[in-house]
Parts: structure tokens; C-alpha cells; sequence
């Protein structure tokens, strides 16, 4: 698959929340969106996933540019965690799985279901009869993950994965997607920089409604991955303009 974007904006109104991001990425490569709060990934999200309309430019797939609704087809290759995971929470882990696998038309899903689960989940046996209204928000928030991964999308949209995760669910969940990586184009936010540097092949940093940064982990980090964080903050240049005086937090009694 190769995804391309033509100078994107997105308006609400007067208000311009994400201007002219322009990119082409490919099957394999795994892109770290990157920015502040309110910068824009969010919308840039929503725009992959046809839940919000450009103002203006255009999203092409394979060179082909998509409308304003999606096709269906185009619709069965994407797989997407944005902004929160909905579950019908009155349905099992398992069930909840079939019912994905029936809206992709998969007509034999269950050793898919059965071993996404399994993975993800390392208590799956105990609380697989167990509705999901009953499960913590990470394992909540795994089950989303393996609906997403559950009909071998080509593009996979990922928005804080890694939400609610513990530090081995994450490792789990980081494992599955490595391993997935050849066979999609993937887009991934976290604010954990560890989690991106262990999966991005790429980075797109937006700030302030625009992309200050387009291309490979290395260009960015100039060779340097220890330096990520760094070469970040860097980029983005925090105002001093906002400096308080917090002496007294920290004067002795």
C-alpha cells in the first residue's frame, strides 16, 4: 500500500487546526506521529480514518484519491484505534472478536481470535467467559488492539496504544506489533518516547497545526537515538515566555 497526502489542512470555521501536511509512505514503514497536545494528531488521525473531511488537499491510496466517503473496500484494509476504544462492553473478549470478524466478512476467524487473545491477554482462559464491562481499561484497551490486528489491515492507525497498559502488556503489545510491521503501513502516537523508538521507522512531528518534521528516525535523531527526546524538544523550542517563579515550592519550612 502507499498512502499519500497532498497538502492537508483541516478548518473548524476561522480556526485552522492542521495546515498543508504533505507525505507519501509505504507499506513496512511504521510512522511516530509526534507534538504537543493540541498540535494536530488527533485531527491528522481522524483524517486517515475518514472521520472528519479535508478542507482542503486530497488522501490518495495507491494513487488513487479517495472521495468523501471511503469506499468499503478501501475501508476493510485500515485498522484503527482513535481517540477511544468503544467495545460493546455487554459481549465477552471472544464474542466481541466475532462480531469484528463478521463485519470484515472473515469466514473462519476463531483460531485468529483464539490466539490474538491468548497473546494479549496472559489471563485469557480465566476471564474469557467474563463480559468486558468487567475488564480493567488495559485489558480493555488490548482487546481494541487485537480488533484492530484481527483482519491483517494494510494500513493500521494506532492513537496511545499503549494507554492503560502496564509495563508487560505494553512489551506484549510492542512484540505483536514489530512483528506486524512488514505487512502493513503503520501510524502510531504515544507520549512514551521509548514505545516510538522501538517501532518508528519514520517520524512526523506536528506542532503548532503543522509538520515541523518529515522523515526517518535517523535524520532526525541525526544518527543518535539515545538523543530522541532531545532532538525533540529541540525542534519544538518550548516558549521561556511562560516561566513561573516556583522557589516556593521548593523553600525549606
Amino acid at each position: 500500500m502507499e498512502l499519500e497526502l497532498r497538502n492537508v489542512s483541516k478548518a473548524f470555521g476561522p480556526k485552522i487546526v492542521l495546515r498543508g501536511v504533505s507525505l507519501t509512505a509505504r507499506t513496512g514503514m511504521c510512522v511516530g506521529v509526534l507534538g504537543r497536545n493540541g498540535a494536530g494528531k488527533s485531527t491528522l488521525f481522524n483524517l486517515l480514518t475518514n472521520v472528519l473531511l479535508p478542507s482542503q488537499g486530497q488522501l490518495l491510496i495507491d494513487g488513487v484519491a479517495l472521495g468523501e466517503t471511503f469506499p468499503v473496500a478501501v475501508k476493510r484494509r485500515l485498522g484503527a484505534l482513535v481517540n477511544q476504544a468503544y467495545l460493546v462492553e455487554e459481549l465477552t473478549a471472544e464474542e466481541y472478536l466475532q462480531f469484528v470478524a463478521r463485519i470484515y466478512a472473515l469466514p473462519d476467524a476463531q483460531a485468529r481470535i483464539a490466539s490474538l487473545l491468548g497473546h494479549l491477554l496472559e489471563d485469557y482462559e480465566a476471564v474469557r467467559r467474563k463480559r468486558l464491562a468487567t475488564f480493567s481499561t488495559g485489558m480493555k484497551q488490548r482487546v481494541a488492539i487485537a480488533s484492530c490486528l484481527l483482519h491483517r489491515p494494510e494500513l493500521l492507525i494506532l492513537d496511545e496504544p499503549f494507554n492503560g497498559l502496564d509495563v508487560f502488556a505494553a512489551d506484549r503489545v510492542l512484540g505483536l506489533l514489530r512483528s506486524y510491521q512488514p505487512q502493513a503501513l503503520a501510524f502510531i502516537s504515544s507520549h512514551n518516547l521509548a514505545h516510538i523508538e522501538q517501532l518508528a521507522t519514520h517520524l512526523l512531528v506536528i506542532d503548532e497545526n503543522e509538520v515541523k518534521f518529515w522523515g526517518t528516525m535517523d535524520e532526525f535523531a541525526h544518527g543518535n537515538r539515545a538523543a530522541l527526546s532531545d532532538a525533540l524538544l529541540q525542534l519544538l523550542h518550548p516558549a521561556t515566555s511562560h516561566t513561573q517563579d516556583l522557589t516556593w515550592l521548593t523553600a525549606q519550612r
